[in-house]
């Protein structure tokens, strides 16, 4: 089994590296951890090609960067935020790591989202595709068609058409409700509709979006934050379930702690 690891450029990222790297006979290094722990490095697309399995460290952002490059599946420990994706945390990271090497563990395999833009395809999606207005300040006539029915008219900011994964990240601040991973459907959350008759929808992976514009303003498309290219009136915009699958190596199933821990449904207090 050959490993590979890429890391957040950042102090406590490369901290973390330095500790896991001493646990691994024979792990391939990221060009910028590898010049930081005084190896031979890669750069992201050649570890695709070289490991069987990644270690990657940071947030949930680096995550996301890694898979539009790699699909692998990827043991992840959080040094960023949020971390809503990662398994293990910096004060347990080499114990985590200790038992995945020892095989204690098992793969997760999660949803994506497949992207054909104006006849062409783009990265597959594992939180969300956006599609928000290109004019700041300017509402956004939007059609969602499923399976060729017309199902929702939306005049607003736009519509995120998120993942189980991506249903605790960008969609949910907008309203959209929390869907457990193990379930394959996409979550549709319009953003600041101008009609509260507009609602999110959940709807089963196995049907075929259509986002089409009703009016004369473009809008944006967006995977997983990164902007890939404009919807204009004559354009198609196509969302189905991708044959590829996210796939992060777990030491536990916790889906539900995880939201009760990381989004803080429960009170705390915070000292000043």
């Amino acid at each position: 089994m050959k490993w590979g690891m890429i890391c957040k450029p950042s102090k406590p990222s490369f901290a973390v590296a330095d500790q896991i790297y001493q646990l691994m006979d024979d792990v391939l290094l990221e060009k910028k951890v590898a010049a930081q722990l005084g190896r031979e490095g890669y750069t992201v697309r050649e570890l695709g090609d070289m490991v069987d399995r990644l270690v990657v460290i940071g947030g949930d952002g680096t995550i996301l960067m890694v898979m539009r490059k790699i699909s692998k599946p990827m043991f992840t420990i959080n040094t960023g935020q949020v971390g809503f994706m990662t398994e293990a945390s910096v004060e347990d990271a080499v114990e985590s790591m200790r038992k995945v090497l020892k095989g204690d563990c098992f793969i997760e395999e999660r949803m994506r989202i497949k992207t054909v833009l104006n006849g062409s395809r783009l990265h597959d999606a594992t939180n969300e595709v956006t599609v928000h207005t290109s004019a700041v300040g300017k509402i956004l006539s939007l059609r969602l068609i499923v399976d060729g029915m017309v199902t929702e008219e939306l005049d607003g900011d736009g519509m995120i058409i998120a993942t189980p994964t991506g249903s605790t990240s960008y969609a949910l601040s907008v309203g959209g409700p929390i869907v457990d991973p193990s379930i394959d459907a996409f979550v549709v959350a319009p953003m600041a509709p101008f009609r509260h008759t507009a609602s999110p929808l959940i709807i089963p992976a196995d049907r075929t979006l259509q986002i089409k514009i009703m009016g004369k303003r473009d809008a944006t498309v967006v995977t997983d934050g990164i902007q890939e290219g404009t919807l204009s009136q004559r354009g198609t915009l196509e969302l189905s379930l991708s044959q590829s699958t996210a796939e992060f190596i777990r030491l536990e199933r916790n889906f539900y702690r995880k939201v009760y821990e990381t989004l803080s449904f429960h009170t705390k207090r915070h000292e000043v």
